[in-house]
């Protein structure tokens, strides 16, 4: 079977295009005869945005591991605190153990606050890119 908009022949049960990308759940996105359209004319064309989209989704996929990390390590702490601040006197004591809190997570607080800023911006980055993509593609079935 071949895929209609790139003619690259195509694995069975795949549902996606491993050439173009286009999706192949649609009944006409997949011919069973030989491609229609010249392979000459496949092998030129080539998606200009899908290495840039698959380089975003690796970095995006990175941060949000880092922001994992961050949240869990901000937990953690947070847990010994409320486990140990039991045993602290109150009054200065235990107000001074929770500013001592509260400046240890600062700094995760502004690389968790960094981080998500980033992943956003990335995020609509990345939906810029896809939308480019799919009209790129509608251009070319054209």
């Amino acid at each position: 079977m071949y895929c209609s908009t790139c003619g690259q022949q195509l694995n069975d049960g795949a549902h996606f295009c491993e050439h173009c990308g286009a999706s192949l759940e649609l009944p006409e996105a997949v011919t069973s005869g030989s491609p229609t359209r010249s392979a000459h004319t496949y092998s030129e064309v080539k998606d200009p945005y899908k290495e840039q989209i698959t380089q975003l989704k690796l970095e995006l996929k990175q941060m949000k591991l880092d922001l994992r990390q961050i949240k869990m390590n901000m937990s953690n702490r947070r847990a010994q605190y409320n486990q140990t601040s039991a045993f602290v006197p109150d009054g200065t004591l235990k107000r001074g153990y929770k500013m001592l809190e509260d400046f240890q997570l600062w700094s995760p607080q502004r690389q968790k606050e960094g981080l998500q800023q980033e992943i956003l911006r990335l995020e609509q980055e990345l939906l810029g890119l896809e939308q480019a993509q799919m009209q790129w593609k509608q251009m070319q079935q054209r």
